[in-house]
């Protein structure tokens, strides 16, 4: 495959990304995410839920420690696998995070709990795609892109999530095509 129409995800068709409700998401929610991912193209399968590690909770914080969660998503499976919690996140360096991955590598994280703030549903599931797509396309070795509209661009505030597509601009899918060949 040498271009992938739209600038969706280049993932296999065949290669699913094993989707894992890490604390007990409303059903609702995943099932919501599962179809909005398969309209972007990807295959999905979901796993049944997992608890959320004890020791990923920072209680000074409030928060949970993304990379511990990332970890324990890691140990999951050994396909492509992005984990979805409600918790809300931080990573070293930053007061929050909307998501995390394994650049390259085979492991995603998002938290839906800051996508919320301010948003109707539709707003709402808009934010979960592109945090998902964007996390995957870390797996995939794509860094941040400079396009504002790309979904590879780094969201600082909601308002950066909501200004980007959940396409990949024409740079990244570039980039990201060529990694998801070579890793065939």
């Amino acid at each position: 495959m040498d271009h992938t129409p739209n600038g969706k995800l280049p993932l296999a068709p065949t290669e699913p990304v094993i989707v894992v409700p890490m604390d007990g998401l409303p059903a609702s929610e995943i099932v919501q995410l599962l179809v909005d991912l398969q309209h972007e193209g990807l295959h999905t399968m979901l796993i049944d839920p997992v608890a959320l590690p004890a020791s990923a909770y920072d209680g000074a914080r409030g928060q949970y420690r993304a990379e511990r969660l990332l970890a324990a998503a890691r140990e999951l499976d050994g396909r492509r696998l992005l984990g979805v919690t409600a918790r809300d996140l931080y990573a070293e360096g930053l007061n929050f995070a909307f998501g995390i991955a394994d650049s390259p590598g085979r492991a995603a994280l998002i938290s839906l709990f800051r996508l919320r703030l301010g948003a109707d549903d539709a707003t709402f599931h808009a934010r979960a795609v592109k945090e998902a797509v964007h996390e995957l396309g870390h797996t995939l070795g794509l860094g941040h892109c400079a396009n504002p509209r790309c979904v590879m661009h780094f969201s600082s505030a909601l308002e950066d999530t909501d200004r980007k597509t959940n396409r990949l601009c024409e740079s990244c899918l570039l980039l990201a095509s060529r990694a998801s060949r070579a890793g065939r």
